[in-house]
C-alpha cells in the first residue's frame, strides 16, 4: 500500500500535465422532496454556524470540527445549537478555507494594502465538498447526485453531460444562488495543443461601439437594467416603508434580478473572447482607463457592457497578448502620414488633409495593431488567408446571442 505522502507526489505529478476545468450543474428544484429542500436549507445554515465559531476563536486552530454542537447567538443569549446535516467534513473544508482567506489577507497587507478582519456571516451561500465519493457522489447513467447529510437520498442534476468521460472529478462547491443550488465540481483534463491560426487582430474597445477589429468588424451590445429592478428599487428605497417581510422578499427578488443580468453579461463576453483567442495569435489592444469613462459621464454604459471584464479576460486568455500604451493617440494618428488630427465625440468619420478617410473606430484599431506588432517581429501576411478568417470570424459573432455585429468594407 502506498503511503498518503506517496500518493500526494504522484498526483501532484499528475496534475502537471492537465488542465484545470471547472463545470457548473444545476440541481433541478422541482424534483426536490420537502423533506430534501429542509436538509438543504438547514446545510447552509449549519454551515454559518460553525463558520462564526471557527471566528469567534482567537486561533481558528482552536476551533474543533468533531464537536456535535456550537454555541449561537440569539439576541443577548447564547443557545448550543446541534449539527444535524453538517458533516465532519464540511466542517473541516470551511476551516481550511478560513485559513486560505487569512493568507490572501496577509499577503495583501505585505503588498501594502489597507486590510481589516473577517466578519461574521448573517448568510453563508457556499458550502466546499472536500473529496469525491466520500461528500458526494455522481451517478452519470442516470443523471443525479448524492450529497453527504442527505440521508442517502439522490437528487436529479442538470448538466452532468457537459463532463468529459475521461476527466478525473476533484472537490466541488455547493452554491445557493435565490431559491436554486448549483454545484461548481473542479475537473481535470489532458492538456490539448490548440491551433491558433498565425494571425493578428487589433481591438478598439469604445462606449458607442464596444469592440471595433482591424479587420472591419464591430461589435455593439447592452445589457440594461430592465424595469422590474428599477420598480423594485423604488419599493425598497420607500422612505416610510419600515424593515418587514415583505421588504426582504423584494431585496431577494432584486438580487435574482441582478444575477440574471450578471450572468447574461459573462456570457456575451466569454463567447466572444473565446471566438477572438481562438482565431488571431497576437491579439493587440489599448490598456483603457475604465475608470476615466465612468468619470467621464459613460457609467451606465460601461456598467451595461463590461468591458473592463473582456480587458481582464484577453490579458490572461489570449496566446499572444499585446498591450499598447493607454497614452497613444489612436484616435487622432493617422495611419497614412502619421500626421494627428483631432476629433469629438460627434466625429465618427476620421478624414486627414493627405486624402485618408476611413471610420473613426476601424481606424484607430488598424493604428493599435500596427502599435502592438513592432514589438514583435513578423513577415508579410497573405491577404487571402486573412480575408478568409476574417469571414469565419464574422460568422462566429453573428451566432452569438445579445450582441449586433456589422461589417465594413473589407480592409484587404
Amino acid at each position: 500500500m502506498l503511503s498518503r505522502f506517496t500518493k500526494r507526489l504522484a498526483t501532484r505529478e499528475k496534475r502537471k500535465t492537465q488542465t484545470c476545468k471547472v463545470y457548473v450543474c444545476k440541481i433541478d428544484r422541482s424534483h426536490l422532496s420537502i423533506f430534501i429542500r429542509k436538509r438543504l436549507s438547514s446545510l447552509f445554515k449549519e454551515a454559518k454556524w460553525f463558520y462564526n465559531y471557527c471566528l469567534s476563536n482567537k486561533n481558528i486552530n482552536d476551533a474543533n470540527c468533531t464537536l456535535k454542537s456550537v454555541p449561537v447567538k440569539v439576541k443577548d443569549e447564547y443557545e448550543d445549537r446541534k449539527f444535524n446535516v453538517l458533516q465532519t467534513q464540511h466542517r473541516q473544508a470551511i476551516k481550511e478555507r478560513l485559513f486560505t482567506s487569512l493568507k490572501s489577507l496577509s499577503s495583501r497587507k505585505k503588498q501594502g494594502y489597507k486590510v481589516g478582519r473577517l466578519k461574521f456571516k448573517r448568510e453563508l451561500n457556499s458550502v466546499p465538498l472536500r473529496e469525491y465519493k466520500r461528500t458526494y457522489h455522481i451517478d452519470f447513467e442516470n443523471k443525479k447526485i448524492k450529497l453527504a447529510g442527505m440521508k442517502k437520498k439522490w437528487l436529479r442534476v442538470n448538466g452532468l453531460e457537459q463532463i468529459p468521460d475521461n476527466a478525473d472529478i476533484a472537490n466541488s462547491t455547493l452554491i445557493r444562488k435565490g431559491k436554486d443550488y448549483f454545484l461548481h465540481i473542479t475537473t481535470y483534463v489532458d492538456k490539448k495543443v490548440s491551433i491558433i491560426p498565425d494571425m493578428s487582430i487589433g481591438i478598439d474597445f469604445g462606449c458607442e461601439t464596444q469592440l471595433s477589429f482591424s479587420n472591419g468588424v464591430k461589435v455593439k451590445f447592452q445589457v440594461p437594467i430592465s424595469k422590474r429592478i428599477k420598480r423594485l428599487d423604488r419599493k425598497i428605497m420607500r422612505g416610510n416603508r419600515v424593515a418587514s417581510k415583505k421588504k426582504e422578499q423584494d431585496k431577494r427578488k432584486r438580487k435574482i434580478e441582478y444575477e440574471y443580468l450578471t450572468n447574461k453579461k459573462k456570457d456575451i463576453r466569454h463567447k466572444l473572447v473565446s471566438a477572438i483567442v481562438k482565431n488571431n495569435k497576437y491579439v493587440c489592444f489599448q490598456d483603457e482607463s475604465i475608470h476615466a469613462w465612468q468619470s467621464g459621464g459613460h457609467g451606465k454604459k460601461i456598467q451595461n457592457s463590461g468591458i473592463g471584464g473582456i480587458i481582464g479576460d484577453l490579458k490572461h486568455k489570449s496566446h499572444t497578448p499585446i498591450m499598447v500604451s493607454k497614452f497613444f493617440p489612436s484616435t487622432q494618428l493617422c495611419p497614412n502620414c502619421g500626421n494627428k488630427n483631432k476629433l469629438s465625440l460627434s466625429d465618427r468619420i476620421y478624414s486627414c488633409d493627405c486624402g485618408f478617410v476611413k471610420d473613426r473606430d476601424w481606424k484607430s484599431a488598424i493604428c493599435i495593431e500596427e502599435e502592438a506588432m513592432k514589438q514583435i517581429p513578423v513577415d508579410d501576411r497573405d491577404f487571402k488567408t486573412r480575408e478568409i478568417l476574417t469571414s469565419t470570424f464574422f460568422e462566429t459573432l453573428v451566432a452569438i446571442n445579445g450582441i449586433k455585429v456589422s461589417k465594413l468594407e473589407s480592409a484587404s
